[in-house]
């Protein structure tokens, strides 16, 4: 009985997947975060509204950890992004988007010769912009730039394909 609460979002998530008919791309690529100065891999969901310039991205970036063996310090980020989407510009081969939302950043920082490691969450605020380069096929080549404030206050790099559905 328990599993059937959640029948009726199933039923209307169905039911949404059939009337609207939205643009939906996913896929992922490599980051790199300016104060963090390590690379990483990123995933992310684009939601955008059909025939109109606004959309939904949703994204998470895991950074390689950053290790200081003189000091015995390994470090690990983690950030999830929730963001509003607008396209200012588009033809048959370009978008260009703007883009601002939500950032929480969990790390943790783990000392040799300490069983213990600290961890900390954060949140702020992101702003910045992109391109997509629309092909023929259904892959869409991606790069973007934001700056985060609040637990990174930093300029973060992403750039990679993203599948349209």
């Amino acid at each position: 009985m328990k599993k059937l609460k959640y029948l009726p979002f199933i039923l209307a998530l169905f039911w949404m997947c059939n009337h609207v008919q939205a643009q939906v791309r996913v896929g992922g690529g490599f980051t790199y975060g300016t104060k963090f100065e390590k690379p990483g891999l990123f995933a992310r969901g684009e939601f955008q509204i059909p025939d109109k310039d606004f959309g939904i991205v949703g994204s998470v970036n895991y950074y390689l950890p950053k290790e200081d063996k003189n000091l015995g310090v390994s470090e690990t980020r983690l950030a999830l992004n929730l963001d509003g989407m607008y396209t200012f510009a588009s033809n048959d081969f370009l978008d260009i988007y703007g883009l601002g939302g939500l950032n929480v950043l969990t790390y943790s920082r783990k000392i040799t010769g300490f069983k213990d490691k600290t961890s900390d969450t954060k949140f702020g605020f992101g702003v910045g912009g992109g391109i997509r380069y629309i092909l023929e096929s259904n892959l869409v080549p991606m790069a973007e730039v934001r700056y985060i404030n609040g637990g990174q206050d930093e300029f973060v790099v992403n750039i990679g394909v993203l599948y349209k559905f």
